[in-house]
């Protein structure tokens, strides 16, 4: 469902990405989802300039682009900063240097000193490109917060660890972050067409 919700709103509108959190023990998986010209906005990617970004080439652009994602989207277990990595076994495929919103997934653990149970996140992506960059962050337990440059912190969310990997957010959760972010759509599309 979130896939869905990303697709639609990478058609119609710059710095959108989400993310999907799970919980283990001590780390707290992030996989992320994000349009291929807000990543081509980070860091050059076509590095030897024939058109495409091959395999090779992410694995040397994306240590620079985890340190950013480390740095703009924190998480905090009690007082703790989570350390951050980026996982360079899961690169993007193949891609098309043209292809600005196409999506793109990466995947990035974060790492505490004792078992995770409540956090506190701040999402500051792409706020430098300007806009109202959006972030939808799927929490385990089907949660789904919405960051933007008004709301870039959330304190306390209680984070219980999964038993597997792969659930999927309910379909009401889905659905309240659509209304969410299509009514945020409107707005800033209305604000465009005012000024």
């Amino acid at each position: 469902m979130t896939a869905a919700i990303l697709a639609l709103l990478l058609a119609h509108e710059s710095s959108v990405s989400s993310s999907r959190l799970e919980v283990r023990d001590r780390e707290l998986k992030a996989t992320f989802t994000f349009s291929l010209e807000d990543l081509a906005g980070l860091a050059r990617l076509d590095l030897d300039r024939n058109g495409r970004i091959e395999p090779e080439e992410w694995t040397r652009v994306l240590p620079g682009i985890f340190a950013y994602i480390g740095e703009k989207f924190r998480v905090e277990n009690g007082d703790e900063r989570c350390r951050s990595e980026g996982n360079l076994q899961v690169l993007p495929p193949a891609v098309d240097a043209g292809q600005g919103r196409a999506p793109l997934t990466l995947e990035l653990r974060y790492r505490s000193s004792r078992p995770f149970d409540r956090v506190s996140l701040r999402c500051e992506l792409f706020g430098e490109h300007g806009g109202n960059p959006r972030h939808i962050a799927e929490l385990p337990g089907g949660r789904t917060i919405v960051f933007d440059k008004d709301r870039s912190r959330v304190d306390g969310v209680t984070v219980a660890p999964i038993a597997r990997a792969g659930l999927f957010l309910p379909l009401g959760a889905g659905a309240a972050a659509l209304i969410l972010l299509l009514a945020a759509t409107a707005r800033a599309l209305r604000s465009r067409s005012i000024s």
